[in-house]
């Protein structure tokens, strides 16, 4: 949430292939009685949604949580009935009527597997990640920024817990956000920090083309 309480939801589509999937990968307008009913970015041939916006009312992305066995994954989905993870997404997308009912769908929907579902809305602390088990929410983290808390980062790991030191993506990640600051907060910095290229030593930045400056972090 930046200065003046305008919210920003942004992903990295950080998935192993890249340079196939990219051309595999495509937003899709899902129209309802000749208007457009919300937006989403999949791959071709894949009917689920992984990131999607329903527009003038709230945003989605899921993110992987790996916990559990695959044979808990098959009860839920063949034996109880449980909903898979980005039909979910979809499904809510396309009957939500306002961010609080996709918080609570999202949250209380039984699910084949755990997942991270991260929720944006149109209007102030209206930002939430949702940590999800497959029976119901394990944890709920709202933004809240009147106690500077203005940001949420979710790099599918448990965010009460330590980031492996193998894979830490969150402390480069909240350091970039806080050397940017809520006062700058805008499309053009949020697009730098999803550039950012992580390794386990440091963090630089990517050049970002037609840009004069590169980003400081």
């Amino acid at each position: 949430q930046d200065s003046q309480g305008h919210i920003y939801h942004g992903r990295n589509l950080d998935y192993p292939f890249g340079k196939i999937l990219r051309k595999l990968t495509a937003n899709v307008q899902f129209i309802k009685n000749g208007q457009i009913a919300f937006t989403g970015t999949t791959f071709v041939g894949y009917v689920g949604l992984w990131t999607g916006q329903s527009p003038h009312k709230f945003t989605i992305s899921g993110d992987e949580r790996d916990k559990g066995w695959w044979w808990e994954n098959m009860i839920a989905a063949l034996s109880l009935g449980h909903s898979p993870i980005s039909w979910l997404i979809r499904k809510t997308l396309s009957e939500s009527e306002s961010f609080e009912a996709a918080v609570y769908t999202l949250a209380k929907t039984p699910l084949i597997a755990d997942v991270y579902y991260i929720v944006g809305g149109t209007s102030p602390k209206e930002g939430v990640v949702i940590t999800r088990d497959r029976g119901g929410p394990a944890d709920i983290w709202p933004l809240d920024p009147l106690n500077g808390e203005w940001f949420r980062v979710e790099t599918n790991y448990d965010h009460w817990k330590p980031a492996p030191k193998v894979d830490d993506r969150r402390t480069p990640a909240i350091k970039a956000l806080n050397a940017t600051g809520q006062a700058h907060l805008n499309l053009e910095t949020l697009f730098q920090l999803h550039n950012l290229y992580y390794s386990d030593e440091r963090c630089r930045a990517r050049q970002v083309p037609d840009h004069d400056q590169k980003p400081e972090l």
